[in-house]
């Protein structure tokens, strides 16, 4: 049995409270339903280990890549891409409506599957090929955010590989060729056995279809076992 960190906080239940009470729920609010852990987002139920990286990807005078760290879970592990943009090169990212370009990111596995490699946008495929057999890996963007001069991504590589792979980054409008960084997966799969599962939450099962199974197409919604049916498949609600 794991033990369980100590809190840095002290409750005192001395003192005066700080917030007021909150409001009584209204009456007509809906009760909870199931939740659901789904492939392409990290567990709901796990406190990942932060695997520091701090590596430059790519360093000029107009701008600056960077990952500065890696959150490992037990099934997979969230990698988070930050980069700085010149004020005046941020003229050249920008886009489609003005809106300024990304970074391309992609993983380089062991046995030469790329993951990433499509074109921006492209659904990630992220079912087995056949029921009961090893799920392929996928690489899927997880948020980000940012704005002209700084941007921050999170892409979530689902298994944790087996072996050592490679980032690649490319950012063609701002003359970032496309980079590859060795990354020593020994420290991650080590990691992964130390992530905190902290309670019981199913995975969802896989639809037929893949990807599109899951997507809520021409209003259809995602109708995987009858216990983990829902409105909407994206969040995690069932």
């Amino acid at each position: 049995m794991p033990c369980r960190p100590k809190p840095y906080g002290v409750a005192m239940s001395s003192r005066a409270p700080f917030f007021e009470p909150p409001l009584p729920p209204a009456d007509d609010m809906e009760e909870p339903g199931g939740f659901v852990n789904l492939p392409w987002t990290p567990p709901m139920n796990v406190v990942p280990v932060s695997v520091p990286v701090d590596a430059d990807v790519f360093v000029s005078d107009s701008v600056v890549v960077r990952v500065p760290e890696i959150q490992v879970f037990d099934r997979g592990m969230l990698l988070r891409l930050e980069a700085w943009v010149h004020p005046e090169a941020a003229v050249r990212a920008a886009g489609v409506h003005g809106l300024p370009e990304e970074p391309r990111l992609g993983i380089l596995l062991g046995d030469g599957t790329k993951l990433g490699s499509g074109e921006p946008g492209h659904s990630p495929d992220v079912a087995p090929d056949e029921p009961g057999s090893p799920e392929r890996p996928s690489l899927v963007m997880n948020g980000g955010g940012g704005g002209e001069l700084r941007t921050t991504q999170s892409w979530w590589l689902h298994p944790v590989p087996d072996r050592d792979a490679e980032l690649v980054v490319e950012w063609e409008a701002l003359e970032v060729p496309e980079t590859f960084v060795p990354l020593d997966l020994v420290a991650v799969r080590e990691a992964s056995t130390r992530a905190r599962v902290l309670w019981h939450v199913p995975d969802a099962d896989y639809p037929e279809g893949g990807w599109f199974g899951w997507s809520t197409i021409g209003g259809s919604v995602y109708s995987g076992s009858p216990e983990v049916q829902g409105d909407d498949p994206r969040d995690g609600r069932a």
